[in-house]
Parts: C-alpha cells; sequence; structure tokens
C-alpha cells in the first residue's frame, strides 16, 4: 500500500496517482481538502493509520508521498483548524513509521529547506561552490558587501518562497533590520535545475533571462551532467535524508559549479517530459522494495 496526501489539484501528486492507478498499484489517496475520519493509533504492537473503517498497519506500507498546503483563507478557521491537526498527525505518522517504508520526505528531512544557510554549509562540505553569502540585519553591513561585489541577490533565508532579484548601491536597504536577509554575490553562468528521485538523476538546462527565471519566460531542455556533479547532486540528497530533492545549480563562468539550494518538496512538472519521466521515476521509488 502506498499512502498519498495532498491535493487532487496539485499536479506532482495527482500525476503520481495517476501512474500508481493505471498500474494497478494499491493506493490510498487523502484528499487534503475533504478527507475525515483520519486517526493514527498504535493497534497492538503495530502503529496504523486509519481511515474511517480502514485500517492501514504499518508492515502493509510500502511508501508515503506527502505535499500538504496551507489552505489559509480558502476554508473557515474551524476547518482551517481540522485541516491542521490533521497534517500534524499526518507528519508525525509519516515520521515515525519504520525505515522499510520510503517516505517522500520524512518532516525531519524536510526541514533542511527551512534554514538556507545550514543547507549552504552541507552544499559547500559535498564540494560546490557557494557565493560570498552575507546573512544580516543591519543595513551598513548590507550596503558594504553591495558595494564590494556589485551585482547582488538578495532571497530569504527560509524555505518560504521568495522572488530572487538583484540589488545595487544605490537601493535602499534600510527594511533588512525588520528581518534576517540573505544577500550573495552574483553569479553569471548557466542555470540547471536538477531532480534526484532515489538513485535516478533528471537534469534540464534553463535559458531565460530573468533572475529568477521562475517569474520570467523560460525555456527547458535535458542536459547530461559531468559525471562528479552527478555525484555530487546524489550525495546531497543522502546528506539530507531525501528520498526527491529539486536541486538548483549553475555553471559559472569561472568554470566552477555553483549550487544555491535543495528543494525538499520540488514542483517538478514543468520539468517532467509528455512520458512523465520524473511522476514515473517516483512512483516507482514509492513502489519498489527498499
Amino acid at each position: 500500500m502506498i499512502v498519498l496526501y495532498g491535493l487532487r489539484s496539485d499536479a506532482p501528486l495527482e500525476n503520481v496517482r495517476q501512474l500508481l492507478a493505471d498500474r494497478g498499484t494499491p493506493h490510498l489517496f487523502l484528499d487534503q481538502a475533504s478527507c475525515t475520519r483520519v486517526t493514527v493509533q498504535p493497534v497492538g504492537a503495530r502503529l496504523a493509520l486509519r481511515v474511517g473503517d480502514l485500517e492501514v498497519p504499518v508492515q502493509n506500507l510500502r511508501g508515503v508521498y506527502l505535499r500538504s498546503y496551507d489552505l489559509g483563507d480558502a476554508v473557515d478557521a474551524a476547518e482551517r483548524d481540522r485541516l491542521a491537526r490533521l497534517s500534524f498527525g499526518l507528519r508525525e505518522w509519516a515520521e515515525a513509521v519504520p525505515g522499510h517504508v520510503r517516505v517522500v520526505n520524512r518532516p525531519s528531512a524536510g526541514l533542511s529547506n527551512h534554514s538556507k544557510p545550514r543547507q549552504s554549509a552541507v552544499i559547500e562540505r559535498l564540494g560546490f561552490a557557494v557565493p560570498e553569502t552575507l546573512l544580516t540585519t543591519d543595513p551598513d553591513a548590507a550596503q558594504a558587501f553591495v558595494a564590494q561585489h556589485g551585482r547582488v541577490i538578495v532571497k530569504s533565508i527560509s524555505g518560504t518562497r521568495s522572488i530572487v532579484r538583484i540589488v545595487g548601491p544605490d537601493d535602499d536597504l534600510g527594511a533588512v533590520r525588520w528581518c534576517p536577509t540573505q544577500f550573495q554575490r552574483f553569479v553569471a553562468g548557466v542555470e540547471y535545475r536538477v531532480h534526484v528521485v532515489g538513485q535516478r538523476l533528471f537534469a534540464h538546462r534553463i535559458r531565460s533571462q530573468s533572475v529568477d527565471y521562475r517569474y520570467g519566460g523560460f525555456t527547458l531542455e535535458p542536459a547530461d551532467l559531468p559525471a562528479p556533479v552527478a555525484a555530487r547532486c546524489h550525495a546531497l540528497a543522502r546528506a539530507l535524508g531525501l528520498e526527491l530533492a529539486g536541486i538548483d545549480l549553475r555553471f559559472g563562468s569561472d568554470g566552477r559549479w555553483y549550487c544555491w539550494e535543495a528543494n525538499t518538496s520540488p514542483a517538478y512538472t514543468s520539468f517532467d517530459g509528455p512520458d512523465h519521466e520524473i511522476a514515473s521515476a517516483l512512483a516507482d521509488h514509492l513502489s519498489a522494495d527498499s
């Protein structure tokens, strides 16, 4: 049995569900927006997930894929509280299931993306280049860093999505006093996105005129990474405890491979081909014997 949890409207999750259904693979889809009567409890010596009258003992589990959302104002306060408790309980359950169950990704592993500075220390240790970085709430320090490096990007330090942009010497950086902010030297080069799914790897070269390609036009093409770079991507996923990772790379004009971060819950569908290679690899990974 494979358990999927999230929204039916979420393409990364729905594509995997459809593949499992087409293959006849036993699975249970828990729709975050509507599921009820879900409990997690010990049954005898077993940890079980109970959905209505259906019990899913942990020994029957093979894989779990979690992609929950903060539904915000889409639901009323009482329903929002109920769904938050449900998501919390399922995350605790997914953390507790034994190692033979492939969890994409265990909540503890997903926490690494909540601190980009922490991730950067792991990234650098594994041999990727990391640009000069400043984390500060001091506007004067931020201005000095920009003056030193000329072109600098600014982004959040947490897993909360932010629009990466360039700042320069004429920008007002006074607002950083209210929030720890990360600045990095801008690196010119070629952008890549790498998805690691278990032992498989999918790399794409990104062509875009935007600093943050997610918010501008871009085109993609499959790419082959040098073997040492591919090995580092696998090593990074392992070091962070990730069964699935979306890794942002840039081959700098200085000839070095830079890594920005490893996304722990990547929305991979923009990079998936017409045959859904990434979704298929994920379905394979969830279904495989450990």
